[in-house]
């Protein structure tokens, strides 16, 4: 009584009660008591019961071991002798279940065979053999496919159904089970009818039961996968959100350690994930990838339907791959997927899922990599995925378009019309299975029209073309409003439309692109980088063809810190950039400016690059104003700042060996810093709602940034495509100098660079088109030399003669501002050998600065807080020696006043770190380290360990004025990402300080204390070294100490690569 009250009630109170009472009545009876028999396959029920509600593995196993005891004591012909076969063959299905032992599968056929046959029609017990052989069957048939295997199990299930009349007590088991296996035959022969009548039985069911019934978790479930089902064939978003909550109901009533908690956490990810695909809400996608962590690590090998874990997580993985192109994602799903593959050996009836799945996978990568082997392995899988996938299956739509798309990949590389020709015919297959209104229609229509325009561009025949646009506009009207792939559609649909262009030169197909791009691009539910591409692409046709071209330029910039978003961890954020952002803001103002629109150009410039530091100086925004009026709204946002500004900065590094709770415990953290990322852009547009902070954190307006150039003039350099020009900014406005280089002479003259200033340098060989710059000029002695000499004849001497600057014994301050090629140009040392030397040292004193944004904070010079820190290496471990460096100490401390110097010498760290947020002036004399390939872990190399970019970024500065970076290679950026300016000397200026000293390669270790010497004389000019009571010395001067410093320097004798490196970035 107590057991059947639990089966109807749910009370945990009651399977305890009534397993103890069996207990309790089986001492009662000895072994040849002849009620033992009903008395051990009474507990065992219970004890079965109860593993299928807490998972405990030793119930299970008492429960088959007192069922096969009943057996025993039931020979033939004993009347119960039925029960006791089917009841061991449920639990040893149980066990198979979980464990994938395939003798207990076939022992628990053959038994429940045995009770069938003992209790023919029309035996009331009947039903319940009938049921257990037919899930026992329908068990085979996911382990083996064969077909006769589930139509034996509906037949079974359909005639317990019969016997089973309403009200019987377990007709909503029968109604379950032949629902389910309803379902799975749909899902072999694409039989809408099947599916339909599967959702019919489980509605039923879900009527029938209490809500307390312990088969009402898997009623939901159930339902819930079928209208999903139904979903995936229909598009009918109603059964997707009934799908979600359905699942979310059913995991509710699994909770740990139910067993079958983890179906509960696959089936709502998987649902999760359809709908993300519909709506690009990312939330789902974090969701469901989270779920799938939890669901495998609860199915552990050698769980038999592992497989089908293992895939689901690979599937939202490789989903979030296409969103944020983070490499580990793409390898994991990869990884995942093969794993999956080696458990559904032939015959299993998933393994053309598991292909197809791989062969995606391996096609993404291909994509990145270009390892030919990849795409001929996804070929191949597509090929036997098909094969496997006889008609009328209702996937073959889908294998037609992958292998499509994988040949015209192949054909792209290879050239081979025949492999074309396949993909055409494949998606025209396709289509033909996707009738509307199916889901996928638009899917095909798009893959179809892929292969068209290719085979267009091959020969050249119009109709193809024409098909093409048609199909693709077709895709686009089968979109519901606001869907992800719209994105994806556009694009291609312009790509179409400037083919038909390109070979008609009609406008009308010019403006269709440019439609079509701006749909593609402004397409909010579509990821970042998909739209940033097409962004790219729109601007690339419009440039020099129409007047949209800035309006996609300015879409695509603003897209950067979306695809470099602040919730992502440091590396993921450099890769980002790396990929979408270099040469895209100086293309975009090099457009401005030949539609004479400088200002715009400036905007643009500064908006498309350093986007890295623009982050994080939003961060670090000041937010008195908003405290004044709002002071909630400003606590809010300091909060989420702080925590969004140490989480962006962490370096978190995923690999294939973390275990499955570090993995899931890095989802937790990655996705809780997007969904802080999410509010921080909420809670600004709350702000841009008071009156007053309309452009809260928007990018300053060119009246603002013009003020930069109070103190002297700001010359942008700007090397694009299409050429290269300057932009002079003075307090009253700005003017546009077309220089002569071409982009490939700028990157010429860095290589020449980079070769004379390497430590094996041999002269390298300038071009002949730069050496024609030159010629006939006299006193060349170098290479270095010469590329000075194109600098002030292509470069510096146009700036000055349109600013009409003559030489001065104190020249003015003047600031450049590089963008691409141009940052690794010493731009402060052209000079050029005539009757009359030309030195651009005699008409400014030049410093540096990534952006013109990076001049306008505030300059507050420090009094009793002031405090210089000095840093010295003479020896670092695995490092050269540097002796100079204890000369150099000595010479500050000479020049520095008394009671203001804090001395540091082969320190740690640790030690370095907690003197930077109190110190005023900094100055480092160490190796530096720069790594090309990852730029944020260039490093100072102190004693113990190197001090990183990433570290110093972490690091308030609030009273530093200037960093002197007596090291090498402090102001070398990243050679592949120039325009992000990530490198020492810019960390430091973002870090706090507002001017830093910086080299552009390797510096002579006897240079420095001189250097440093003259720099701080002039520095310290008014002070006395003995005095207590001096004021702070003027920092702003040092750009101009250090063009006295380096004047010095020069007049010594030493070579150009020794007095060249030493720059000055910042006030």
């Amino acid at each position: 009584m107590l057991l059947a009250r639990f089966q109807q009630s749910g009370g945990d109170e009651d399977l305890e009660g009534a397993i103890y009472l069996q207990r309790q009545a089986l001492e009662l009876f000895p072994a040849s008591h002849p009620h033992r028999s009903s008395s051990v396959s009474n507990l065992a029920t219970a004890l079965l019961t109860r593993f299928e509600q807490s998972g405990q593995h030793e119930d299970l196993e008492k429960a088959i071991s007192f069922h096969r005891e009943a057996l025993e004591l039931r020979p033939a012909p004993h009347p119960d002798r039925p029960v006791s076969l089917t009841n061991l063959a449920t639990a040893l299905l149980t066990r198979f279940e979980q464990s994938g032992q395939h003798h207990d599968l076939e022992t628990a056929i053959s038994l429940a065979r045995q009770a069938v046959d003992l209790y023919p029609a029309p035996n009331p017990r009947r039903s319940k053999c009938l049921t257990q052989l037919g899930c026992a069957l329908r068990a085979r048939f996911d382990q083996s496919g064969q077909q006769e295997d589930l139509e034996g199990a509906i037949s079974l299930h359909q005639e317990a159904l019969e016997l089973r009349p309403t009200p019987h007590h377990d007709r909503p088991v029968s109604l379950l089970n032949l629902a389910d296996a309803l379902s799975t035959r749909f899902d072999q022969s694409g039989q809408l009818q099947d599916l339909e009548t599967a959702i019919s039985l489980n509605r039923q069911a879900v009527e029938i039961l209490s809500a307390s019934h312990v088969n009402r978790a898997m009623s939901f479930s159930n339902l819930a996968s079928f209208l999903w089902t139904r979903f995936e064939q229909s598009g009918r978003l109603e059964d997707l959100e009934d799908a979600i909550s359905f699942h979310r109901e059913a995991l509710e009533l699994r909770a740990a350690p139910h067993p079958d908690r983890p179906v509960s956490l696959s089936n709502l990810a998987l649902a999760l994930s359809t709908r993300f695909e519909q709506s690009g809400l990312h939330e789902d996608l974090e969701e469901a990838i989270s779920l799938n962590r939890q669901a495998l690590e609860l199915r552990a090998a050698p769980y038999p339907a592992r497989a089908t874990y293992l895939n689901n997580l690979a599937s939202a993985l490789s989903a979030r791959y296409r969103q944020s192109g983070q490499r580990e994602d793409l390898e994991a799903t990869i990884s995942l997927h093969q794993e999956a593959l080696e458990l559904r050996p032939a015959p299993h009836p998933d393994r053309p899922d598991s292909l197809n799945n791989l062969a995606l996978a391996l096609s993404t990568r291909f994509g990145q990599s270009a390892q030919h082997q990849d795409l001929e392995a996804a070929i191949l899988f597509h090929r036997e995925a098909l094969e496997l996938r006889a008609a009328p299956h209702p996937a073959r739509a889908t294998l037609f378009d992958n292998l499509a798309l994988a040949l015209k990949t192949r054909f792209e590389q290879s050239g081979q019309l025949a492999d074309l020709e396949a993909a055409i015919s494949l998606g025209r297959d396709a289509l033909e299975l996707r009738p509307a209104p199916h889901p996928d229609r638009p899917l095909s229509f798009n893959n179809l029209a892929t292969p068209l325009c290719a085979r267009f561009g091959q020969l050249g025949r119009w109709e193809d073309l024409e098909e093409a646009i048609d199909a693709l506009s077709q895709s686009q009207n089968a979109l519901v409003a606001g869907h992800p792939s719209a994105c994806l559609f556009s694009g291609n649909l312009g790509v179409a439309f400037m083919a038909a262009y390109t070979h008609s030169d009609k406008a009308m197909y010019l403006q269709d692109a440019m439609d079509a791009f701006r749909a593609a691009a402004t397409c909010e539910t579509a990821s970042a980088s998909q739209r940033l591409r097409i962004a790219k692409l729109w601007a690339t046709h419009a440039d020099s063809r129409h007047e949209s071209a800035l309006d996609a330029y300015y879409i695509a910039i603003q897209l950067l810190p979306r695809l470099a978003m602040l919730g992502l961890d440091l590396p993921p954020r450099h890769r980002a950039l790396t990929s979408g952002s270099d040469g895209l803001a100086r293309d975009a103002a090099a457009c401005a400016m030949r539609m004479g629109q400088y200002e715009r150009a400036v905007e643009l410039l500064e908006e498309g690059r350093a986007v890295f530091w623009s982050q994080a100086m939003q961060l670090r925004a000041p937010m008195s104003d908003l405290r004044d009026v709002a002071p909630e709204l400003e606590h809010r946002l300091r909060r989420i700042s702080l925590t969004l500004e140490q989480g962006s900065l962490r370096d978190v590094s995923r690999d294939m060996s973390d275990c499955s709770q570090s993995a899931v415990s890095m989802e937790r953290e990655a996705s809780h810093f997007r969904r802080l990322n999410d509010e921080w852009l909420m809670v600004i547009e709350e702000v841009r709602q008071l009156e007053g902070f309309e452009d809260f954190l928007r990018p300053q307006r060119f009246s603002t940034r013009l003020s930069a150039a109070t103190e002297g003039p700001v010359v942008i350099l700007n090397a694009s495509n299409t050429g290269c020009d300057a932009l002079i900014l003075t307090s009253s406005g700005v003017q546009h100098v077309p220089l002569v280089l071409a982009l490939a002479d700028v990157t010429a003259l860095v290589n020449c660079i980079q070769l004379a200033t390497a430590p094996d340098s041999r002269d390298p060989a300038l071009s002949a088109s730069i050496r024609a710059d030159v010629e006939g000029l006299e006193g060349l002695t170098d290479d270095l030399q010469t590329v000075l000499a194109v600098l002030w004849r292509s470069v510096v001497k146009p700036v000055i003669q349109s600013l009409a600057l003559e030489k001065y014994d104190t020249p003015p301050n003047l600031w450049w501002c590089p963008t691409g090629p141009f940052s690794f140009l010493p731009i402060h040392a052209p000079e050029i050998y005539l009757k009359t030397p030309e030195c651009i040292s005699d008409y400014v004193v030049s410093s540096y600065t990534p952006t013109i944004s990076a001049l306008l904070s505030d300059i507050s010079l420090p009094h009793s807080s002031f405090k210089i820190t000095v840093v010295v290496e003479p020896i670092t471990p695995g490092q050269v020696a540097l002796p100079c460096t204890v000369d150099e100490l000595s010479r500050i401390e000479a020049r520095v006043p008394a009671g203001k110097l804090v001395k540091l010498e082969s320190v740690t760290v640790k030690e370095v770190v907690s003197h930077l947020p109190t110190t005023s002036i900094a100055h480092f004399a160490c190796h530096g380290e720069q790594h090309p390939e990852r730029p944020l872990d260039s490093a100072l190399m102190l004693h113990d360990n190197p001090l990183k970019v990433s570290q110093i970024m972490q690091q308030p500065i609030p009273n530093g004025t200037l960093a002197f970076l007596s090291a090498s290679k402090t102001a070398t950026g990243d050679g592949n990402l120039p325009d992000e300016v990530i490198h020492l000397a810019s960390t430091l200026l973002y870090a706090g300080f507002r001017g830093v000293v910086g080299t552009m390669w390797t510096i002579s270790d006897e240079d420095g204390p001189k250097v440093a010497d003259a720099f701080y004389e002039y520095l310290f000019r008014d002070n006395s070294s003995n005095a207590e009571d001096t004021f702070p010395p003027d920092t702003t001067q040092a750009a101009r100490a250090l063009h006295v410093a380096v004047a010095k320097l020069r007049a010594e004798g030493v070579s150009f690569k020794r007095w060249v490196p030493f720059i000055h970035l910042g006030r």
